[in-house]
């Protein structure tokens, strides 16, 4: 629970400061570089604490095997209602057209 504080504090300082400073604009190239190596820096800590973790470093095939089993199936479903959505409006918007082309 102490940590969940940390985070938000550190989140809302971030979004105080960030709301009062005009001094980065929006395109800014140091506040891109600023934000790639907070990104690189938070990815390498993640990896770090996962890798020290004895059980997460023991189970890492068997959650990578699930992580593409998921995002095979994600991708597979999304395509698929994709699909019938196009088929679905496709033939309304044709149906609609030989009316239109009727009058």
């Amino acid at each position: 629970m102490k940590i969940m504080l940390i985070y938000l504090v550190i989140m809302g300082t971030g979004i105080a400061l960030g709301y009062k400073s005009r001094t980065f604009s929006s395109k800014s190239k140091a506040r891109s570089r600023f934000q790639t190596v907070c990104l690189w820096i938070i990815l390498f800590l993640l990896g770090h604490q996962l890798g020290a973790n004895e059980e997460v470093a023991a189970s890492v095939s068997s959650m990578g095997l699930t992580g593409l089993v998921l995002s095979l199936a994600a991708m597979t479903g999304s395509f698929l209602v994709v699909l019938a959505l196009r088929k679905a409006l496709e033939g309304q918007k044709s149906a609609r057209s030989g009316e239109e082309d009727a009058r």
